[in-house]
């Protein structure tokens, strides 16, 4: 079993050096530039952005760091105009990604600027005792059924798994008997593969971390998922366009880690400059999250500078008690992993705002205590937390069907 694993490693890393791509080589560019004193890093992305001379949103070039503050933010629709205007060819990679607006995004790539990303990655993967090309067990949407997908899962060694609907428990079985070194994916699907492999008495074994993504997660679903997989988890937070942009070290923090990304907290959204990408210019790119940042003094992982609070998209960040009243709507998730510390309960949620002061949650599964102890508990803590008088409406519901596949968002505002 041991060789097979790792002739399954090197086939995944023989296969970036078919591709040409050089991931090794930047990874060390990465170490490096961390390594560096923050002056002389910025220095070398001045010069690095002076050399490539990005444009930015009203098509101006930009020569310096120090010229970012100026510039105009650009928008995804920015990003697509000015993309559809230029000249320039990427060497065959491209990414799309329609957003939570719904806006379809064309990113492309030359194969520099893949394997920088890639780099990026192996780079926060080898600080937790990891490395690109093991065996992975990607915690996904339902795999592509084209051949395409399926050579290059082979290839990369790993294998999609979409623990939900129909033959979850079978799909789970299946996770845990193929012996994956990894699990990466969606938080609220692993969180369900947790849940289902405790159910079932499954009992992984040889897993090294459990990287969340694309989603939120509690500290209670957080050491959930840790017991089950025998495994510390490990919070991603990235883009399409970027890939990797923060991710968490053993000490808990969200450090900044792509060396090449300017990233900067403006008036409740983060913007993002590449200063090396050519493929397409990316200066002070409204990414659409709004994040909170953080100088510390941990230097485990990439930058000192880390992601200390992520609220989430702008579009769905506001709850309201009346049209004059709102709060953000990351106290759910306090409250609501409050309550699962409290009652040692796990489960997914979604929370629908369908009136002024009017919310239904929505869970996963019965709790442990029941639907109207969670009620009561969330009513209670809303009021004294945010020191409310208005009457507030709490429907909790079980919709164990209702989470779809994708990206799951903790809290719609439909009002």
């Amino acid at each position: 079993m041991k060789a097979l694993f790792f002739f399954r490693y090197v086939l995944a890393r023989l296969t970036y050096l078919v591709l040409r791509l050089p991931v090794a080589r930047f990874q060390a560019e990465v170490e490096d530039l961390w390594g560096l004193v923050p002056n002389e890093r910025l220095q070398r992305l001045s010069r690095i952005l002076n050399k490539n001379q990005p444009k930015d949103a009203q098509g101006v070039a930009v020569h310096s760091l120090s010229e970012l503050p100026d510039r105009p933010p650009m928008s995804k629709a920015d990003l697509r105009a000015m993309s559809a205007a230029s000249s320039t060819v990427a060497s065959g990679f491209s990414r799309h990604t329609a957003g939570t607006t719904g806006e379809p995004t064309h990113i492309s790539l030359s194969r520099t600027e893949l394997a920088q990303m890639l780099a990026v990655r192996a780079y926060c993967y080898n600080k937790h005792g990891l490395k690109l090309g093991q065996r992975e067990a990607r915690v996904w949407g339902r795999a592509a059924n084209s051949l395409t997908a399926k050579i290059r899962d082979f290839l990369l060694n790993r294998k999609v798994f979409y623990p939900a609907e129909d033959g979850a428990e079978e799909t789970v079985e299946k996770l845990v008997k193929w012996s994956p070194e990894y699990l990466y994916g969606y938080t609220s699907l692993i969180l369900e593969a947790a849940q289902i492999a405790q159910k079932k008495g499954h009992k992984p074994r040889g897993v090294k971390a459990v990287i969340c993504t694309a989603e939120s997660i509690l500290p209670a679903q957080k050491k959930f998922i840790a017991e089950v997989f025998g495994a510390p988890v490990f919070e991603e937070y990235g883009s399409t366009e970027f890939d990797v942009i923060a991710f968490e070290c053993s000490r808990g923090h969200l450090h900044l880690v792509n060396p090449w990304l300017c990233v900067e907290e403006e008036e409740d959204t983060v913007l993002i400059t590449d200063v090396s990408r050519k493929s397409q210019s990316i200066v002070r790119y409204q990414l659409g999250d709004s994040v909170s940042l953080a100088k510390g003094d941990c230097r485990e992982l990439g930058s000192t500078c880390s992601i200390e609070e992520l609220r989430g998209r702008t579009a769905q960040q506001f709850a309201y008690i009346n049209p004059e009243q709102k709060f953000h709507a990351v106290v759910f998730g306090r409250a609501l992993n409050t309550y699962m510390e409290q009652t040692g309960d796990c489960f997914k949620f979604t929370i629908v705002q369908v009136g002024y002061s009017e919310f239904n949650l929505y869970v996963s599964e019965p709790t442990m205590r029941g639907l109207e102890d969670l009620r009561l508990f969330l009513k209670s803590n809303l009021k004294t937390g945010l020191s409310l008088t208005d009457h507030l409406e709490i429907r909790v519901l079980v919709n164990g069907d209702g989470f779809s596949e994708g990206k799951h968002t903790y809290f719609i505002q439909k009002l």
